[in-house]
């Protein structure tokens, strides 16, 4: 079934053009009326003045012709009679003339006619000229024959004069009913106009203010918050309806904005749960637990409490992350966090940092020393619960944890400086062994100062070229003979004076500046050895951090050309242990160094996990024994049986050896006995500057050969 729209506007308009169009016409009507009257008044004064006065003209020229006519039938002599005649002949003329100028006028009026007068008037010519041929008598006289005649043409017109009125009066009462007609037919349109409009405004009022109405007052309802309201007229098929069908999309609008209101006003305090909390173990972040150290700090700066901040980070973590993978990791964190809720009071302050680092703040009493006891047994207990093996389905994790502790009361520092404390205290609880506790003291403190402050010289020392290479001689024991320099990195501190490299060594590995430390003692070496003696080479170490860069062949190359040293005098000595974590890619770096015409030497043989796989996987060059059984030699016949193997296994696979931290001539002699072709120690000599070395050059001086 097809549904008409209905348009509120083509209702209105029709309204508004049907009342037009009664007005218009009625107005059209008034106009027709009122010209019509105007014209009918008009011709109908022009005709009833001007034929009355006409008519007038008529009956009192025909009087004066009495008049003279009677004045000439009395005059004595002929000039009177003849006077007479001629005014009457004048009078005749008059009435000819007016009686034709009447009929004129009344020409297209049935009632305008003189035919009674023309008969009256035509007897009374007649016998007037009669009586005026004619002799004298008394007949133009009063009571004579004219007088008859006369008193005939006065009745004609004035029964004319009766008519012409009479027909006026009919014409008038014409015009006034027509007037009439057209004010009632004026009457009826206005009370249809009326009508029509009454109708208009009640079908407005029903169907357009009623159902308005109704939409602004749910509209209302809607902006004071009602969400569950019916929207009116939306099964109208005009303007209405469409008004309520937008007012419904609005309220349905309304609705959706609400719930995504809602929906953010949710994922809002959810972010802000996120933004406190840690995602994977539901503990506070650290963002939550500075503002905790804070209050704490402020409480703790008033006196009313002490306070002891514990950072724990767990030991033995990494392990599991690479060996059963980040989601056993993960199992780790969750439980250890589980662990923790579990052993603070409410009133604490438990938070994961990140990693596997946690914090917790408590709250003691107001003893100090106390309060301390307190917190050690409590640490003493989070180690054991954190110790207890963790069930990951078939496996275990075992893990432990490192705590660093600081206590705080008023006094104390600021979170940054409590921070610090606790973190020192918590790395020399790691360097103590692990799987334990400290207290921060204040020596700690001084004593990571003192290494920040070596860190920051050792940078220092690195991009100034203070680090410098000195030089161990490398003999021929069979020869007593030098065939080159080990270059070892060497540091003088302005102020401490020199610097063992165990110490400082660890601390460029650690800052991650290896490689530059490498890439300016090879540098050096090359220039040094430049002038040393074609077939005296010299010997560098390098970093298992440099066996994972591939662009390392190239770096080397590129030194030794600049430099202009031969590849050939170049040694290139490498640990075993820097072989383990990805030895394919190391054995791309030594091929690509080899293929250059580079040495590699495989250094402390013995102590790495396979050497003889790695023998036989990588073509070394050289062998170097351990200082660690070369030294053990002489006391430890295990020592001494593990060189004659490693020398009968070079020897076999043609690999020229030497024997590192010969320090006496005994150990020396017995080297020599076994074969040992080369040798290194401080029985030759410990490293030297460059100076010294070109010195020891240019006196031809050659160690002395094992008697």
């Amino acid at each position: 079934m097809v549904r008409f729209k209905r348009s509120i506007y083509l209702s209105v308009m029709f309204s508004l053009l049907t009342m037009l169009s009664i007005v218009l016409a009625q107005a059209a009507v008034d106009i027709f009326t009122l010209k019509r009257l105007s014209a009918g008044s008009t011709g109908f004064e022009r005709q009833w003045v001007e034929g009355a006065a006409l008519l007038g003209d008529v009956a009192y020229a025909a009087e004066a012709f009495r008049m003279d006519e009677v004045e000439g039938a009395l005059a004595l002599g002929q000039p009177g009679r003849n006077a007479a005649a001629a005014a009457a002949t004048l009078r005749r003329r008059n009435v000819n003339d007016d009686e034709r100028l009447y009929k004129n006028l009344m020409a297209a009026n049935r009632h305008g006619g003189l035919a009674a007068f023309d008969a009256a008037w035509a007897r009374y010519m007649a016998d007037d000229a009669a009586w005026r041929r004619g002799p004298g008598n008394g007949q133009a006289l009063p009571g004579g024959r004219l007088d008859t005649d006369y008193a005939k043409v006065s009745q004609a017109i004035t029964a004319q004069v009766d008519v012409h009125e009479a027909a006026g009066l009919r014409r008038a009462a014409a015009e006034a009913r027509m007037a009439r007609g057209a004010i009632r037919l004026n009457i009826a349109a206005a009370l249809l106009s009326v009508v029509l409009a009454a109708v208009t405004l009640a079908a407005a009022k029903h169907f357009v203010l009623a159902p308005l109405r109704a939409i602004a007052r749910a509209m209302t309802r809607l902006a004071a918050g009602a969400r569950d309201i019916a929207m009116p007229g939306r099964n109208r098929h005009d303007e209405i309806g469409e008004m309520a069908t937008a007012c419904e999309v609005f309220r349905l609008n309304v609705l959706a904005l609400d719930r995504a209101h809602e929906a953010a006003r949710q994922a809002e305090e959810q972010a802000q749960l996120l933004a406190r909390h840690d995602a994977l173990t539901g503990l506070p972040n650290r963002r939550v637990f500075s503002a905790d150290l804070e209050a704490a700090v402020a409480r703790a700066q008033k006196g009313q409490a002490s306070y002891a901040l514990l950072l724990i980070d767990l030991d033995d973590f990494k392990k599991v992350n690479d060996i059963q993978g980040h989601q056993a990791g993960d199992l780790v964190l969750c439980a250890v966090a589980r662990r923790l809720e579990a052993a603070v009071r409410k009133q604490d302050t438990l938070a994961r940092l990140g990693g596997d680092e946690f914090a917790i703040i408590t709250q003691g009493g107001p003893d100090f020393y106390e309060h301390q006891d307190q917190t050690r047994r409590f640490a003493a207990r989070l180690l054991g619960l954190i110790r207890h093996p963790i069930e990951m389905g078939e496996t275990k994790a075992e893990i432990g944890a490192s705590i660093g502790i600081c206590l705080f009361q008023a006094g104390a520092g600021d979170v940054t400086s409590l921070l610090r404390a606790a973190d020192i205290a918590m790395y020399r609880a790691k360097q103590s062994g692990r799987f334990t506790f400290r207290f921060f003291e204040q020596s700690m403190d001084d004593e990571m100062r003192a290494r920040e402050a070596l860190e920051r010289d050792v940078a220092r020392a690195i991009t100034d070229g203070s680090i410098k290479p000195h030089y161990q001689p490398l003999v021929d024991i069979g020869r007593g003979r030098i065939r080159g320099f080990e270059a070892l990195a060497r540091w003088t501190h302005p102020t401490r004076g020199a610097v063992p490299p165990d110490e400082f060594i660890p601390i460029i590995e650690q800052l991650g500046l290896t490689g530059e430390l490498s890439s300016a003692i090879l540098r050096q070496a090359c220039r040094d050895a430049r002038n040393w003696p074609d077939d005296i080479c010299v010997a560098v170490n390098i970093s298992p951090f440099e066996l994972k860069d591939e662009d390392f062949p190239v770096r080397i190359t590129k030194i030794l050309q600049e430099e202009g040293l031969a590849p050939n005098r170049l040694e290139v000595e490498i640990t075993e242990s820097a072989l383990v974590s990805d030895l394919p890619a190391a054995k791309a770096i030594l091929n690509a160094l080899q293929a250059n015409g580079v040495t590699i030497s495989l250094d402390d043989f013995g102590t790495g996990y396979s050497s003889l796989y790695h023998l036989r996987e990588l073509k070394f060059d050289k062998v170097k024994i351990d200082r660690s059984f070369v030294q053990a030699m002489r006391g430890n016949a295990e020592s001494e049986k593990i060189i004659d193997a490693i020398l009968g296994l070079t020897c076999s696979l043609h690999l020229p050896t030497v024997a590192e931290g010969i320090e006496d001539l005994p150990t020396l002699r017995m080297l020599t006995a076994k074969g040992c072709e080369l040798g290194q120690g401080y029985y030759f000599g410990k490293a030297i500057p460059a100076e010294a070395v070109d010195a020891l050059l240019a006196r031809g001086v050659e160690a002395a050969p094992a008697a």
